[in-house]
């Protein structure tokens, strides 16, 4: 082994050039490969730090919503205590009641407020949930005793900065005044499906003991169950747990259990309240696939070189022959090669992830750490053996095929092998215009949503969460006092991905259909704030004191014995109309709304889906959002005004901001990692071609060396002899983007209907791509091609 390593280092000096391509070709490739195993890692391993994480599971519900039967992650409260009662399988049993905003929390009256996520759990909740470490106190006395408050690590850094927090005091006046006492920290691990700011034992300590009971809401309800051991989710079981929810309460609702360990990557529904990071295995096969790929492009570049300077090393497998060497000792000899050159890369390659990791997730969002165990050490051993096995084991199998006779005899041991050179070269450049013109899609399409017309303005709004606040008109006021505020609106939220369903039924031709539409609660400043186009009739004019009046009428029918009538404005989209039927929708009454206007169709929701049937009215029961359309001029001072107002009339609650078109383009984070990460594997794709072409250059230049000398001497100048080298090359590179334009249309066409909004697939992006290919490739090759043309042919003539 001693004897094969000194060899192996002498012929890497020897060929510095070659060693330098095949060395950084691997290395570029196991770096990649080893980036990618760290995030797919990641990625498998969400909410398995919890102890037996296979025996937990979420409870999902299925539910009839019209026509339609909706799968959700949202269930009752009362469900941990039947499901533990009535199921011996099951051994603990908790929720997460999440409040439907965030609240305010300070440590005394006068310092500052800060918003946290507030959530109520059950006893059970760290007999499941395990995992999560408290840095401070005692999961059981945490949870047992009254009135404690247990904070995530991030907000007690809020509170108290590097202080401890244990049983100090905080004061919250989100329900009324409350004042609690810290009874412990945890961290939350970012790769955690959940996510919370503070944690409340028992729901039922503020909303009494029938709240254990509830089966009237379960917006903002998880629960999960934890198994006996030894237990399963069996079809017995499933059968026998079927109608338990309409054993308890008047719902039909069906009950499905999905394995915490899937949450992460196997959510085929829309991701519950609050959870966090939600993705799709579907992009841990890209990343796998991608990661192989590189790999296999590295080790092809090995192939290529070994297989093209197989005649330097004829004469020594000749002597090795003829002196009793067999073939298999000559195979060793070279898979050795291969191997100990891709462990000394995945050394190197270990090395510089170090310095990389953190720009790593910064592109990809995530927060990967590069901690060594015995599973990633022997994980990087095998990865780097297979990857030597890879490159090496065919040009292993053909040099130590070589029959010295045919060797000493003269000849080209190489030529016959050409054509297989040739394809992995092909096989290269195709990958590289694959990565390249992907990642040109990527940023169309994202460029094609950072900049669609959505139907509303998104620029220049400032979006405030504010809770519930009933009355909001003298802050308004107070706003537009200042000249760079132009509009104030209060709505439920910012108006992306808006969910509220409303369902209803419409007679039409004596034939009664129920029908679905999504409902917006706005106030009567939305159009102006957000540049809403009104088409027909009017928008909202109806005040906050016209709704309770509704109310309170409603409320003496009721007292009177007659049948209760309220009639709220509501103003429609141009769906919904059509929807509708109305020949003029003005004035038809929808249960309990009257339509008094049309608005133009705008995206309400993300660019994954289409415009539905919207309907927008006025409820002040549910605003908990103001919206500030600014001047885009004096940025700072306005944003300073807007603060300074919004304490003076909502003390009670902390002050937090984003911009409107910020909150829009968070929604396609998924999409924005993925392009960055395909900008970076299209670069390293194109770097390894360029390693490839490159060591494919200077040898057949070299082989040409005679050959150019003797043209030149008979009168062929520069130019000819340019383009005679660099023909071959830019066939192949053709020959590539032939073959890559297909895949990568069918491929990149596929990803795209994942929008209902979309860009073309135009044809400038493939020829783009094949032109940067071409580019890369000409530059390469004519380097060493100029060289070699403009070398004085006498020398080159001596040389050969």
């Amino acid at each position: 082994m001693k004897q094969q390593l000194k060899y192996f280092f002498r012929r890497m000096a020897a060929k510095p050039a070659y060693s330098i391509i095949t060395f950084s070709g691997f290395t570029v490739g196991i770096l990649a490969g080893l980036l990618i195993y760290l995030w797919v890692y990641n990625e498998l391993n969400y909410d398995k730090f919890h102890m037996d994480y296979n025996r937990i599971y979420r409870v999902l519900t299925l539910s009839k919503q019209g026509t339609e039967i909706v799968k959700s992650a949202g269930s009752y409260r009362a469900l941990p205590p039947t499901l533990k009662s009535d199921y011996p399988q099951i051994e603990y049993a908790t929720y997460l009641s999440y409040s439907s905003e965030d609240s305010p929390l300070q440590i005394s009256d006068e310092s500052e407020k800060i918003e946290a996520r507030r959530v109520w759990v059950t006893n059970d909740f760290f007999s499941i949930f395990n995992g999560f470490t408290f840095i401070e106190g005692d999961a059981y006395d945490a949870i047992n005793t009254p009135n404690c408050i247990i904070l995530s690590q991030n907000i007690a850094r809020k509170l108290f900065g590097n202080e401890p927090a244990l049983g100090k005091t905080i004061i919250s006046d989100k329900y009324g005044k409350e004042i609690f006492t810290v009874g412990g920290v945890l961290k939350i691990p970012k790769n955690s499906h959940i996510d919370f700011g503070y944690i409340l034992p028992e729901y039922k300590s503020r909303f009494g003991e029938g709240a254990w009971f509830d089966w009237s809401d379960k917006a903002f309800t998880h629960v999960y169950i934890k198994l006996r051991e030894g237990a399963q989710i069996d079809e017995t079981f499933l059968n026998n747990i079927s109608n338990h929810v309409s054993r308890y309460s008047n719902k039909t609702d069906k009950l499905l259990f999905q394995p915490l360990a899937d949450i992460h990557l196997h959510s085929d529904y829309g991701s519950g309240y609050y959870d966090q990071d939600i993705s799709s295995y579907k992009y841990v096969l890209i990343f796998s696939g991608l990661a192989l790929i590189i790999i296999l492009m590295a080790s092809f570049n090995f192939s290529v070189l070994s297989i093209a300077r197989a005649s330097e090393r004829s004469t020594e497998i000749g002597i090795k022959k003829v002196n009793g060497a067999n073939k298999l000792s000559i195979l060793k000899q070279f898979m050795g090669e291969s191997i100990i050159q891709t462990i000394a890369s995945a050394i190197v390659a270990i090395a510089i992830i170090y310095a990389v990791l953190p720009a790593f997730n910064h592109l990809t969002g995530k927060e990967i750490h590069f901690n060594w165990s015995f599973q990633l050490a022997l994980d990087i051993i095998i990865l780097a053996l297979l990857t030597g096995i890879i490159a090496g084991i065919y040009p292993s199998f053909f040099l130590s095929s070589f029959k010295p006779i045919n060797i000493f005899r003269g000849g080209s041991v190489s030529g016959s092998r050409t054509g297989f050179i040739r394809f992995l070269v092909v096989i290269q450049f195709t990958i590289a215009i694959f990565f390249t013109t992907a990642t040109f899609i990527f940023l169309k399409q994202l460029n094609y949503i950072h900049n669609k017309d959505i139907g509303i303005t998104r620029n220049d709004v400032v979006v405030i969460p504010t809770g519930l606040w009933y009355s909001n008109k003298d802050f308004k006021n107070a706003l537009l006092k200042n000249p760079n505020i132009q509009s104030v609106s209060a709505s439920t939220q910012a108006p992306v991905d808006v969910g509220w369903k409303l369902n209803f039924s419409l007679e039409h031709e004596g034939i009664i259909d129920s029908m679905e539409a999504e409902q917006f609660f706005v106030d009567e400043d939305f159009a102006k704030t957000y540049n809403l186009q009104v088409i027909k009739g009017q928008f909202l004019k109806m005040n906050y004191d016209d709704y309770w009046k509704e109310g309170e009428k409603a409320n003496e029918e009721r007292k009177a014995g007659r049948q209760s009538t309220i009639s709220l404005p509501v103003v429609i989209n141009e769906t919904a109309e059509k929807m509708l039927g109305f020949d003029d929708p003005l004035g038809q009454r929808i249960g309990n709304y009257i339509i008094i206007g049309v608005v133009k169709d705008f995206n309400y929701k993300t660019l994954y889906h289409s415009i539905g049937p919207l309907f927008l009215t006025n409820n002040p029961e549910a605003i908990s959002t103001i919206s500030v359309k600014i001047n885009p001029f004096n940025r700072s001072e306005t944003l300073k005004f807007i603060r300074d107002t919004y304490q003076k009339y909502r003390d009670q609650r902390g002050f937090s901001y984003q911009f409107f078109d910020d909150i829009i383009e968070a929604k396609y984070q998924n999409e924005k990692h993925l392009k960055n990460v395909t900008l970076l594997f299209s670069i390293l794709a194109i770097a390894i071609a360029i390693m490839g072409i490159l060591g494919m250059a200077i040898f057949s230049i070299d082989r040409r060396t005679k050959e150019i000398g003797i043209r030149k001497v008979n009168g062929a100048n520069v130019t000819k002899v340019l383009i005679l080298l660099n023909r071959n090359f830019l066939l192949w590179v053709a020959i590539s983007f032939v073959i890559a334009t297909p895949v990568a249309y069918y491929v990149m066409n596929n990803w795209l209907q994942n929008f209902v909004f979309k860009t073309g697939l135009s044809w400038w992006i493939f020829l783009l791509a094949g032109l940067l290919a071409l580019g890369i490739a000409l530059l390469t090759v004519s380097f060493q091609s100029w060289k070699a043309a403009t070398r004085n042919p006498v020398e080159a003539l001596r040389y050969e």
